[in-house]
């Protein structure tokens, strides 16, 4: 059986066997589904339901980086007491959960995909061990409410040019985002820009009154920021997933080349909800650049003009 009529078969066993009543058969079918495709019709609803009814005797896993973990957020937020197990790559993870009062009962570090799929490989030989479900959007911003921008009456664009240590080939050029900046001050827009100090340190020099820079070590209060974007434009990061979940419009500028769980979790379910607008490149050469700054005009002009 392909992967294909797998998704289908585990399904709809996993919906009879919650029509029986046996949550804990139909919550492990729904995890299966999962594997085969994140966002299959209803899946994600149907497994938290099956969650809530079952015997909540197993762990939940936590895999990937900070989008990975917002997408978890809203179930994590609602079941902090079940057993979770997280296996990343963000050296924060340990203090991300802990300011949000979440126990994790295990952590697993790496640095490298061959180290994550040795990591991934030894946890499903735990068979009392499913994948965490995930959500697209937010109701509301899980981390507060930051302080309030001044003149806020003008519209506010974030921009993060970064990516993580694990794809640092993500990363927007220097000069395309200076250019950005500055085409947006000339259009009457405040921009947040998001990062680290690191990744911010080329942008220094265009320190304005109508430019903030989002790079506190505490990757939750820059998170937090987002919510004061109107439109928001960015590397293939959490930023990103953070302004889509909270349903702000949003163009991602990523290589044009194919990654399937990139696609399949952090893009096309948010392109067909009208979130997010793609533009693909292949090595920001001039014409390039020009033709990304268009783009990123052409679609700003219509989310800003019939918001």
């Amino acid at each position: 059986m392909n992967r294909h009529f797998k998704k289908y078969y585990f399904y709809f066993l996993a919906r009879l066997l919650d029509l029986l009543g046996q949550y804990d058969k139909s919550f492990a079918n729904f995890a299966k589904v999962i594997r085969f495709r994140t966002f299959f019709w209803d899946v994600q609803s149907r497994y938290v339901a099956a969650y809530q009814k079952s015997s909540k005797n197993f762990s939940i896993e936590i895999h990937g980086g900070i989008g990975d973990f917002l997408q978890h957020l809203p179930f994590i937020l609602q079941n902090k007491s079940a057993r979770y197990i997280v296996a990343t790559h963000f050296k924060g993870a340990p203090a991300f959960f802990k300011s949000l009062n979440i126990k994790v009962e295990q952590y697993y570090f790496y640095s490298k995909k061959e180290e994550y799929r040795g990591i991934r490989n030894f946890l499903k030989q735990n068979e009392h061990s499913y994948i965490c479900p995930r959500a697209l959007f937010f109701k509301a911003s899980p981390f507060g409410s930051p302080r309030v921008l001044k003149n806020t009456k003008r519209k506010t664009i974030g921009i993060h040019p970064g990516a993580s240590e694990l794809a640092s080939y993500k990363a927007i050029p220097v000069e395309f985002i200076k250019t950005l900046v500055k085409d947006l001050n000339q259009e009457g827009f405040k921009v947040i820009l998001f990062g680290t100090k690191k990744e911010l340190s080329k942008l220094q020099r265009l320190k304005d009154k109508d430019i903030l820079f989002a790079s506190d070590t505490n990757i939750i209060k820059n998170l937090s920021f987002v919510e004061h974007c109107d439109f928001f434009i960015g590397s293939d990061s959490v930023f990103k997933t953070m302004a889509s979940m909270l349903k702000k419009p949003t163009i991602v500028l990523h290589q044009n080349h194919k990654n399937n769980f990139r696609d399949r979790v952090f893009i096309t379910p948010y392109v067909r909800e009208h979130m997010m607008h793609v533009y693909q490149y292949t090595n920001f050469n001039k014409r390039e650049m020009q033709s990304a700054l268009q783009f990123i005009s052409n679609v700003m002009n219509s989310e800003l003009n019939n918001a």
